[in-house]
């Protein structure tokens, strides 16, 4: 007796099913026809659910639009101090003893280590200058005023006056410059 045949015989044995092995199996195949017959979903629901989500991606983009682009805002130019205490070309002549006023350049001085304003007084002969006089002066006068008002030399000649320094108020700290040539005419002279 071969193995496939023991095996028939111990199924025929022990098994309870009393009928031939083609009406059980047909027993069962009408039970899996009618399952897989359930189980299968019309082709047309598919198409409807996409549909479906379609339409409401389309309802919800009419619905809430897209905000407007905010208008394109041109950068301004950036803004630039003017001195008001530009150089002249020509000396001034004055009087000696007269009253000289110096128009100041103030601005925002970053980075620079703060020192006390200063005016000098250099005599110009040719190509050499000798420092005549140094003035400490107070920065806060100087830049509530925004000028400097000195008297000029007595001794006739070419003098350059510089002002320079830097000033602290209300925790800013302030650059001060000026400069000027002036001509002190000789008692004699006409002016």
């Amino acid at each position: 007796m071969t193995l496939d045949e023991r095996i028939r015989k111990a199924l025929r044995a022990n098994s309870k099913w009393q009928g031939s092995p083609e009406e059980l199996w047909g027993r069962i195949s009408s039970q899996l026809n009618k399952e897989a017959k359930r189980s299968r979903q019309p082709l047309w629901l598919g198409t409807a659910a996409a549909a479906v989500v379609m339409l409401a991606l389309l309802l919800h983009t009419v619905w809430n639009p897209l905000p407007p682009q905010p208008p394109e805002v041109e950068q301004a130019a950036p803004m630039r101090m003017l001195s008001s205490a530009l150089p002249e070309l020509e000396p001034r002549v004055v009087r000696a003893g007269e009253e000289v006023q110096l128009a100041l350049d103030i601005h925002l001085a970053g980075g620079v280590p703060e020192t006390q304003p200063q005016l000098e007084i250099w005599k110009e002969d040719g190509q050499e200058s000798a420092l005549v006089s140094e003035l400490d002066l107070s920065g806060v006068e100087l830049l509530r005023d925004g000028f400097l008002t000195i008297t000029a030399p007595s001794e006739p000649g070419s003098y350059r006056l510089v002002v320079r320094g830097t000033v602290k108020d209300q925790n800013e700290l302030y650059g001060i410059y000026a400069e000027e040539t002036i001509v002190i005419e000789a008692k004699g002279e006409p002016q």
